[in-house]
């Protein structure tokens, strides 16, 4: 295959990453988790807002979550620590979002523990 035959591609790149327009850019992709407390208490369950976006740089999905108050409000967006590797990138939207999951999941059933 000839440099002509491949319009989308850098020339003498190194990488030969393929350029996207800003239109052809993966779309964030998000849910709403709501995560039950141990207790079964109403007042102690928690909503997050969970969003998975494309990172180019790192040719994957990395995740970000808020958790919203008991007004619906959501606070900070923070990234999602998953295990030992501190900004993971996956390479769908549908393995960000069930990593992140797990991990917030984990994470308010720890919190559950030292509060007992």
């Amino acid at each position: 295959m000839n440099a002509g035959d491949e319009p989308n591609r850098v020339r003498g790149s190194a990488d030969r990453k393929v350029l996207r327009p800003a239109m052809w850019q993966q779309q964030d992709r998000h849910i709403i988790l709501g995560v039950s407390h141990p207790s079964d208490d109403p007042s102690r369950h928690r909503v997050f807002e969970v969003r998975a976006t494309f990172d180019a740089a790192r040719d994957g999905w990395v995740a970000s979550a808020g958790e919203q108050d008991l007004n619906e409000q959501r606070g900070d967006w923070g990234r999602v620590l998953t295990g030992q590797n501190q900004g993971q990138a996956f390479p769908t939207a549908a393995a960000c979002l069930g990593h992140a999951t797990a991990a917030i999941i984990a994470a308010v059933d720890r919190d559950a523990q030292d509060g007992l």
